[in-house]
């Protein structure tokens, strides 16, 4: 399972210019295109868990359909993460977000952006993988060129400890950095999960919150309430609503998908 990674992470405002010729249903394409063939979110959360997919399994995390704002611009989000088991603790992450304004006459362009390519890997098999004690995972990569948004590559490194605490209650801590895209300047990141234990609960409601920092601008503090509905063993929905404050500017969004693991 893996997290929302990359400069903006679904948080910052879109990139005011010219509208390009990459339209709604162009950036709708590029996601039809894209999941079948690469199928995180540790959904719905920006940050993840100390797990990994099973080796050949594929883990496909959606989000379909959310909605962002941030002052007067709303935009329209789709997209997802692609979890792959590659060898034993390890795993191979993909992930886009498509960002659509709601306004088709707004000077926004449309983007395609949080591109990411990374490798998680499990260090010690802790009560995530039913053993005791902590979980711990690292999960690193490149942070790939986006569409109509930061240009070129950057670089994310990202430590995950989770821990379980009695039967019920399971928390994910996450310490991240980042070299960022097109101005490479260094992030920081921090936050941590709470949900009940999947295991225990079908309906479960979960928490996050988060503090980032862009050395180059922006400080980001985060909070995230929502409920996650194990359906099945391999298929979960979720959703949640967000609120942010990012450079000052208030912040709103609301979260929907599901998580699907396929042999």
């Amino acid at each position: 399972m893996s997290s929302w990674h990359g400069h903006e992470r679904g948080r910052f405002p879109p990139v005011a210019g010219a509208r390009s010729g990459w339209g709604p249903r162009g950036g709708l394409g590029v996601l039809v295109l894209l999941w079948p063939l690469t199928a995180g979110a540790y959904r719905p959360f920006d940050g993840t868990d100390a797990d990994v997919a099973e080796v050949h399994e594929f883990e496909l995390e959606l989000g379909p359909a959310g909605y962002y704002r941030q002052g007067s611009a709303i935009d329209f989000v789709s997209g997802g993460v692609i979890n792959v088991g590659f060898a034993p603790d390890f795993e191979l992450v993909l992930q886009g977000f498509a960002y659509l304004p709601e306004d088709a006459s707004s000077p926004a362009a449309n983007k395609f952006t949080d591109t990411g390519a990374f490798v998680k890997h499990v260090w010690r098999d802790g009560c995530l993988q039913g053993n005791g004690g902590p979980s711990f995972a690292t999960e690193t990569g490149p942070l790939l060129p986006t569409v109509n948004d930061a240009p070129g590559f950057g670089v994310y490194v990202g430590g995950i400890l989770s821990t379980c605490v009695g039967e019920s209650l399971v928390i994910h801590w996450n310490a991240e950095v980042q070299i960022l895209r097109a101005t490479y300047d260094l992030d920081l990141f921090g936050g941590a999960i709470l949900e009940l234990s999947p295991s225990e609960y079908v309906v479960r409601p979960v928490a996050e919150v988060f503090v980032e920092h862009d050395f180059g601008g922006a400080q980001t503090y985060s909070g995230l309430v929502g409920v996650i509905w194990r359906v099945r063993e391999k298929l979960s929905l979720d959703v949640a609503v967000r609120g942010a404050l990012i450079a000052e500017q208030t912040v709103s969004e609301v979260r929907t998908g599901f998580s699907l693991a396929i042999p």
